[in-house]
């Protein structure tokens, strides 16, 4: 539609097609080569390791990737604040008139909506839920949560409620549910206001299993996602349909992640796992520069580091008809003489007068926030959402789906694949020192067969190392949860330590984020030095991969920084400022505004902490797998040397012929690493060229 186009788009897409045609950087044709490369990989694998079992951390990590890449459709997320028309534009895109869109930013949760053979619905559940008792009277949306949690508490068996603490000072203090019940209440219903600093809770639940919905009827789904006693449950929702939106394209509605609401953790964790390949940011277009625009461009900084990253990136405009209608009025005394909104052509000129005014807008409001330029003209799609639109506007998102669909076929498909291989671009290199360590292994056995004088001490050294892979592994265990445990002492006694206004600004400003690097670097170097311990008892140790976490998910997001910076400068601290100047008190800050904004900062360190040890136990799982691992291949090898001298001739027959059969394998695991090694490398290649010829990209 007029103004919908990006600069240079027409040009783009015409090269990609023709790209397309020539070269093998295609959608489908990455996804044959790769499923074909990890299916060679997953024999092979099977093949070397422990004579075929499948129970090996490598092959894990090969089954997952297959069975992931399988039906891995492009992931694109929907960025918007709460009411800026994301589940408006999913009902549109995918026919979904049943999709409710009166959610409240309490329950709003994290929803994928992806492709599956016939409607289905599946609901995940939460085993914790964090909230917060502020100063003063509780906002509306609060009180409807904490009424609900109200619910819970005093009927704790009928909704799963397994116990309920308090964090204080970094420490998690049990509390009975009748007492905290008791101050809800007061807050909730009685409408009192809490003196004194911030109080934070969270109530653990026991756990649940998924739930599968039948979406012939939605009643159900759709219940779980507005009900707030059922929302506040979940932690993800997954929607599957047959819809051909969803062959090509996958969807995740970032519900609370640009609200103040502290369940936006759930969508980070999910971002965590899964990097998205897209990201269409929505915006109001009837207030361009709002608090609610600005809060959804925050969000952004989570996946925009270079101008680069803005390749993934579209804006939808929504709610364009009212814009434009109210431009056309003349409501905003911008537009000269009102307009007939009615004519096609009076829409198409007044068209082209607002949108390059909101696009330089925009330009500007992104380079401020998210702190990182657009390059060019930023990708812009008008979205007429409302039933009563005109009907060229009604296109908008058909054609937002269109242009994904077409990036994701040209330069957006090479670069997601080329971010799907960084993840295994060593396999080949560990399929190698696999089958290395596989061929060593057997001779060794080989030899003490042979060799019946070593056997006895061969049996103690076998012992001897798996007690010390055991304990290396349960040491490690130990000082990741040491080094967490450490670095949250430290940063809590950061923020207590912050006294004035000065260091609390400067804290939540950068300090925060300093501190939270450090946790991060700490927490990565002794994971590393624990994995060179361990691999001095088990030499298959290098499928024990590095821990990876995005620095901007620990740190303070934009939302909290501005709720620090309110309580200690904005309109509230003004005013008590200027109160205190005219009864001459020389107080800076009122006690409770201080504890309140560190409180703030001590909730946001809760989410960093919970972030730091999912890493670190998803680490000490892998080594924990890899012990076993070991341990089966220490149970093997004391079989071998039990078996005795009566079972040695058969023992060496059993292992000669195994020999021969991994040094038959020798050629096929070379020419795998080789192929990809050639294929990763050709597609970063691809990539870069593509990176090359994109309009934004640096000269």
């Amino acid at each position: 539609m007029e103004g919908a186009v990006n600069r240079d788009q027409a040009e783009c897409e015409s090269q990609v097609g023709s790209a397309s045609e020539e070269n093998q950087f295609t959608p489908g044709r990455l996804r044959i080569e790769s499923l074909a490369l990890l299916e060679r990989m997953s024999a092979l694998v099977r093949a070397v390791q422990v004579g075929g079992a499948e129970n090996t951390a490598f092959q894990a990590d090969v089954h997952e990737l297959s069975a992931r890449w399988a039906y891995d459709a492009p992931l694109v997320l929907l960025l918007g604040a709460f009411s800026s028309g994301k589940t408006s534009l999913l009902a549109r895109l995918l026919d979904l008139a049943w999709l409710p869109a009166a959610k409240t930013a309490t329950t709003a949760i994290p929803t994928e909506f992806r492709f599956g053979p016939e409607l289905r619905g599946e609901v995940r559940f939460r085993t914790t839920v964090p909230f917060t008792l502020a100063p003063g009277a509780l906002r509306r949306s609060a009180q409807a949560t904490a009424r609900e949690l109200l619910a819970w508490l005093r009927n704790p068996d009928e909704f799963g409620v397994r116990e309920a603490h308090e964090a204080t000072g970094g420490d998690r203090i049990p509390i009975q549910t009748g007492v905290l019940a008791a101050e809800l209440e007061r807050k909730a219903v009685g409408g009192a206001s809490l003196s004194g600093s911030a109080r934070s809770f969270e109530l653990s639940l026991f756990p649940r299993e998924p739930e599968v919905l039948d979406l012939a009827d939605p009643s159900e789904f759709a219940r779980y996602l507005t009900d707030p006693r059922l929302a506040l449950t979940l932690s993800k929702a997954i929607c599957e349909l047959p819809h051909p939106h969803l062959q090509h394209l996958a969807f995740l509605d970032s519900a609370g992640l640009c609200s103040t609401v502290e369940f936006h953790a759930d969508v980070v964790e999910e971002l965590r796992h899964r990097k998205p390949d897209g990201v269409v940011v929505l915006l109001d277009s009837r207030r361009p520069d709002s608090p609610t625009n600005k809060a959804a461009l925050d969000a952004l900084r989570l996946f925009v580091r270079t101008p680069a990253d803005y390749q993934r990136v579209m804006f939808g405009l929504t709610w364009w008809d009212r814009a434009l209608r109210r431009f056309m009025s003349g409501e905003d005394h911008s537009s000269g003489a009102p307009r007939d909104f009615s004519s096609q052509g009076e829409r198409i000129l007044a068209t082209a007068e607002l949108l390059p005014a909101i696009l330089h807008k925009l330009k500007d409001m992104v380079a401020e926030v998210v702190g990182v330029p657009v390059p060019g003209d930023p990708t812009v799609i008008p979205l007429a959402l409302g039933p009563g639109a005109p009907a060229e506007m009604q296109e908008g998102p058909a054609e937002l789906c269109r242009r994904l669909e077409s990036g994701f076929a040209g330069r957006l498909g090479v670069r997601m694949w080329a971010e799907r291989w960084s993840t295994a671009v060593d396999f080949g290199g560990l399929l190698l020192a696999a089958h290395k360590n596989a061929v060593g292994e057997v001779r060794r056995r080989m030899h003490l067969v042979a060799d019946d004088t070593d056997r006895d001490w061969e049996a103690q050294r076998i012992m001897r190392e798996r007690e010390q892979l055991r304990t290396a592994v349960a040491r490690a265990t130990r000082q990741l949860t040491e080094v967490i445990t450490s670095h949250e002492k430290k940063m809590l006694t950061e923020i207590a330590g912050r006294r004035r206004k000065k260091d609390l600004l400067e804290h939540a400003d950068s300090g925060y984020d300093r501190a939270a690097e450090a946790a991060l670097a700490a927490l990565v170097d002794t994971a590393a030095s624990q994995g060179q311990m361990i691999s001095r008892f088990y030499s298959d140790i290098s499928a024990l991969r590095p821990i990876s976490i995005n620095l901007r998910l620990l740190g303070l997001d934009g939302v909290t920084k501005s709720r620090v910076r309110d309580l200690l400068s904005g309109a509230e601290y003004l005013f008590k400022a200027t109160s205190d100047a005219v009864i001459g008190s020389i107080v800076e800050l009122t006690k409770d505004d201080r504890e309140a904004a560190r409180d703030i900062l001590r909730n946001r360190l809760r989410t960093t902490i919970d972030i730091l040890i999912e890493a670190a136990q998803s680490w000490c799982a892998r080594a924990r797998m890899l012990e076993d691992q070991a341990v089966a291949e220490f149970h093997a090898r004391s079989d071998a040397l039990a078996a005795g001298q009566q079972e040695a001739e058969r023992l060496q027959e059993t292992l000669g012929q195994r020999l021969v059969v991994l040094e038959s394998l020798e050629q096929a695991v070379r020419e795998l690493a080789r192929d990809i090694d050639d294929f990763t490398g050709a597609l970063a290649a691809q990539r870069d060229r593509e990176a090359r010829s994109w309009p934004g990209a640096p000269t």
